[in-house]
């Protein structure tokens, strides 16, 4: 059997966990590792066994890792194992991306997820929740982990397919499982009037040609059968649809956007191109040095990661105060929180950093200093 493990890692979290799980499994036999910018989906025919991994964005797997599944071939007879780090609240991940893996024909035999701090995501406090993570307690569960998948993954090729395990489904599933909000009464998903509106360019849309935002619209939101094409009320705002066209003809409503970070580049400042720190780490390749000055595509996850690790600064967000300044956390009543004392109670958590040191006033888009966080060496 061949084996091989692919992940997306921003901050250096889910690099740390992808690695112990390799650790483990390499106990058992020969395992690849790859970052996802280096992996090829057509090669995953070559393997036997795939572990896809990443951080939890927007309740959902970040968009680069969805469209390197969607430009998966075909893997049936495939065994796979997905899994994720994340901040305080643990929803979506695999209620967004197993369908997207079942559909390419993997049999899921295993997931887990782990947490992780929070370094990039500029209206959290700082001191973080969830800072520390994952510690070495948690570098430990990870190799176990992949023991475990080794093992069940050689037991169910030698037949002993009873240890497919059943995945959990409906409102009382593991977190993970189901979408922001569902079935959870204490942190809400943002009212009607919140939501983007969004429109579609026809002058850019390649339909029927491209297919790739019906394809991954995980609620069947999008209806071509009229014209102008329409986006029905029942959109759950993933935004997968917008960050994944290839043309970017799908757009935001200007009046309705007031949440999606907008970004300038200022060249007086600005090393490129001895400098390509922001462009190496854009999980959606959204920034564009081939025009003057530079642009974001609509394809920009809006992570704020490019304006974290810029060592000279150079990077503004134009529309700060409504793009972050209204979600600001500002006290423990907060409703990750109120989750986390709910993990910890039950075990699934383990607090690092006492609430008291919690830095509510101390956010990390006030540290004066470029850059304001370091990517680890992977």
């Amino acid at each position: 059997m061949k084996w091989i493990i692919v992940y997306y890692s921003a901050t250096g979290n889910t690099a740390r966990i992808a690695k112990a799980i390799h650790r483990g499994m390499q106990e058992t036999m020969e395992c690849d590792i790859a970052p996802l910018k280096k992996a090829d989906p057509g090669d995953l025919v070559n393997y036997d066994v795939i572990g896809l991994g990443g951080p939890i964005w927007y309740f959902r797997e970040t968009a680069n890792l969805r469209l390197f599944a969607y430009n998966m071939p075909q893997l049936k007879g495939k065994l796979c194992f997905p899994f994720c780090v994340h901040g305080s609240a643990p929803f979506g991940f695999m209620a967004s991306f197993v369908p997207v893996l079942k559909r390419k024909g993997l049999t899921i035999i295993g997931y887990n997820d782990w947490y992780g701090s929070v370094d990039q995501v500029l209206h959290m406090p700082k001191p973080y929740l969830t800072d520390g993570h994952p510690d070495e307690v948690d570098l430990e569960e990870a190799e176990n982990f992949g023991r475990e998948m080794a093992e069940r993954a050689r037991k169910i090729a030698a037949g002993e397919t009873h240890l497919i395990p059943v995945l959990p489904k409906g409102l009382k599933a593991d977190s993970l499982f189901r979408r922001f909000g569902q079935g959870e009464p204490r942190v809400a998903p943002p009212p009607e009037s919140s939501r983007p509106v969004r429109n579609l360019n026809q002058s850019k849309c390649l339909y029927p040609e491209c297919t790739i935002c019906v394809d991954n619209c995980a609620v069947k939101a999008i209806d071509f059968s009229v014209n102008p094409p329409v986006f029905k009320k029942n959109c759950v705002n993933c935004n997968l649809c917008n960050r994944m066209c290839p043309e970017g003809a799908i757009e935001l409503d200007a009046a309705t956007t007031l949440q999606t970070t907008r970004k300038i580049i200022h060249m007086d400042k600005c090393l490129y191109p001895q400098c390509t720190l922001c462009v190496d780490h854009c999980p959606m390749n959204s920034i564009d040095f081939s025009v003057n000055p530079p642009v974001f595509k609509p394809s920009c996850e809006g992570d704020d990661l490019c304006w974290v690790i810029c060592p000279q600064g150079a990077i503004e967000i134009t529309n700060f105060d409504t793009a972050h300044a209204p979600r600001i956390m500002k006290s423990s009543e907060h409703g990750f929180n109120r989750l986390l004392e709910e993990a910890e109670a039950s075990g699934k958590f383990r607090r690092l950093v006492p609430l008291d040191e919690i830095g509510w006033d101390h956010l990390i888009y006030q540290n004066p200093d470029h850059p304001r966080f370091v990517i680890p060496e992977e």
